[in-house]
């Protein structure tokens, strides 16, 4: 299945490329690089100068699609394991 905007909370994150757009550490705004990795709370990025650990809950993710489509995610709508991500009911905002 193709991943959509629309259906991006349902999927698995790893591989997406993603950009650190806004952050409640400054120093993880404008990281950017490639999401190898997540757990409940965080998600790892491979960026230039290394693996980036970025709290889900304090940031805003811009991720793109395979089709280059950027998609804007609060990660506060990330947080949980990626399996319990499905059962969670979602609430449109757009």
């Amino acid at each position: 299945m193709t991943i959509t905007p629309e259906n991006l909370l349902r999927h698995e994150l790893t591989g997406l490329h993603a950009h650190v757009v806004d952050a409640r550490d400054p120093s993880l705004v404008c990281k950017e690089g490639i999401i190898t990795g997540e757990t409940r709370s965080m998600v790892h990025l491979e960026t230039r100068s290394g693996i980036v650990k970025v709290p889900k809950s304090v940031s805003v993710l811009d991720m793109r699609l395979s089709d280059e489509t950027l998609v804007r995610v609060d990660g506060r709508l990330l947080v949980g394991r990626p399996e319990d991500r499905l059962k969670r009911p979602i609430k449109r905002r757009w």
